[in-house]
């Protein structure tokens, strides 16, 4: 929703409303076969927004010829009402203070986000998860205890300097449940995060960007307090249990940008089974290392960068599996001319998983082993573009294809996709026309099994009346292969859509449509779809 702008009491905006509605008619029918779909279908849908100092109140309604569904969602959104430099956040809201530590986490509660000159101050307190006790006649698998936390950030930023430090803290409810079955296996948590990130810039052309967090989870909060073998920052942190642990992540990143040539490292290592209560999701047990050079020539004209790097897991030593990944890729871009445009793009993404068997400490592998395991993935990019005409005329002509290749073990299980693309575009200005021929090629192999797609096709366009009537029609005829058995598939569209403009826009803009697809199959049996649906609409 738009925050609320105080500023505009008493003006003429300070109340706007909004909304449309649109009736849909979609009719059906099949030939040499079975319907795929009821052979008519309508449905009427309308909203209605007011807007009351940027605070929206959006209404909806549907209906079809199968059920009707009315939906008032304020009590589910917030406002956020903002004068000048402060805004505030009420309501089921998320707030986004550091990667490692609250992270887009919905809350219901409040939050606020002061912006005076170059500083930053940032605070949330709210309900991060209801109590549910489960449901014992089906499964324990949602319970879970009611779960409130608070963040709060202060941070400085000036002309590429900056420091900031956030802190988290979320903890759960013992008491939000009455029972607590054994079956559920839960029990009741809590998390304290915080970080420090920094960044230096250096003569406009170098800088350097860093982020350290800590992160301590308790496993089940009603467990024995004990204070040996912490830290003093943990320690104060929050209250250490027997069930309490402490993970470690950072990550930095220093670079050179000139005119021509631009340089970036950039390192992270994030401990194994680190997660903040802040966050949904959150890869752990990594260490990533990425050089990212790129340079620019003939003015910019030319464009040349390369990414490459590797990536290692199981950082305590603890797993099984160990994998070393390879990470790679370049981009060239090249603009010659306003009528020439090209571009090149290759990737690689090698990964090698090594097994540490745990129960033969005398095991040496031998060639017959499958425990070292390779995955490959290759895919490269390339496109051509010529444009050319007069403003009157203008003409496109492209040429595009891709390679995918997909391997493991030596590529035994290697899937291998080809797909090229050519067009050619026309576009009369005068008589609003474009008209378009294209073709296409996609081939899958995988194994034994090799599958092609291929075809023709084309597609034109008007406007009439002042552009308030568009009118536009189209084929596309492929054939599909799949070890050399064919199969043939012509589709037809057609569209017609009429949008008359009001005299006075404050009553809105009608609009009607029609659109209609024949998809044709030949084949040992001729079979036949068309669909065609018909649109009627009003907007304010």
């Amino acid at each position: 929703m738009q925050a609320q702008d105080l500023g505009r009491i008493g003006k003429k905006d300070m109340l706007t409303v909004s909304g449309g509605m649109n009736y849909n008619a979609v009719f059906y029918d099949a030939q040499g076969m079975q319907n795929r779909r009821d052979p008519f279908t309508w449905y009427f849908n309308g909203n209605i927004d007011m807007n009351f100092l940027g605070v929206d109140l959006p209404f909806t309604y549907s209906y079809t010829n199968n059920h009707g569904t009315y939906t008032q969602p304020f009590n589910m959104q917030s406002c956020h009402p903002h004068y000048k430099w402060a805004t505030a956040h009420i309501g089921t809201t998320a707030m986004n203070f550091s990667g490692y530590t609250l992270s887009g986490r919905i809350f219901t509660g409040a939050g606020m986000e002061l912006k005076p000159a170059n500083w930053y101050v940032g605070a949330m307190y709210g309900r991060f998860s209801k109590a549910d006790e489960g449901d014992a006649a089906v499964s324990f698998e949602n319970a879970a205890f009611r779960r409130t936390g608070c963040a709060a950030k202060m941070g400085y930023d000036k002309n590429g300097n900056a420091l900031s430090a956030t802190f988290f803290s979320a903890k759960d409810d013992a008491a939000s449940l009455a029972f607590i079955p054994p079956e559920a296996g839960i029990s009741p948590m809590e998390n304290t995060a915080m970080s420090v990130s920094g960044k230096i810039t250096l003569f406009r052309i170098f800088h350097v960007e860093s982020e350290m967090a800590l992160s301590g989870i308790t496993k089940n909060s009603l467990s024995p307090v004990v204070t040996t073998g912490f830290s003093g920052l943990e320690k104060w942190m929050m209250t250490t249990h027997t069930t309490t642990a402490f993970f470690h992540a950072w990550k930095m990143s220093a670079g050179y940008t000139g005119k021509i040539f631009a340089l970036s490292l950039n390192h992270e290592r994030v401990d194994p089974d680190y997660e903040t209560f802040g966050a949904y999701y959150f890869t752990n047990d990594l260490d990533n290392w990425t050089l990212a050079p790129s340079l620019r020539l003939w003015k910019g004209k030319l464009t040349l960068a390369l990414n490459a790097g590797v990536q290692r897991n199981n950082l305590d030593a603890t797993k099984i599996n160990t994998m070393h990944r390879i990470v790679s890729s370049c981009a060239i871009s090249f603009v010659p001319s306003a009528s020439w445009m090209m571009s090149f793009s290759f990737s690689d993404f090698t990964s090698y998983t090594n097994r540490r068997p745990l129960t033969d400490p005398f095991w040496s592998p031998s060639p017959a082993d499958t425990l070292n395991f390779y995955q490959v993935s290759q895919q490269g990019n390339a496109c051509v573009m010529y444009m050319f005409g007069k403003k009157e005329m203008k003409q496109n002509f492209s040429l595009s294809g891709s390679y995918q290749r997909s391997m493991q073990q030596g590529g035994a299980m290697g899937t291998d996709i080809y797909n090229g693309n050519v067009s050619y575009s026309l576009q009369l200005a005068k008589q609003k026309m474009s008209f378009s021929v294209l073709g296409n090629f996609n081939e899958a192999g995988t194994g034994a099994v090799v599958s092609e797609y291929f075809g023709p096709g084309w597609q034109g366009s008007c406007s009439l009346l002042k552009n308030t009537l568009r009118c536009s029609a189209g084929t596309v005829y492929n054939v599909s292969l799949t070890n050399g058995a064919a199969a043939k598939i012509c589709s037809y569209r057609a569209q017609l859509s009429y949008s008359p403009g009001m005299k006075n826009k404050k009553y809105g803009r009608p609009v009607l449509s029609l659109n209609a697809v024949y998809v044709q199959r030949f084949a040992s049996q001729d079979t036949g779809e068309l669909t065609v649906t018909v649109n009627a609409g009003y907007s304010f």
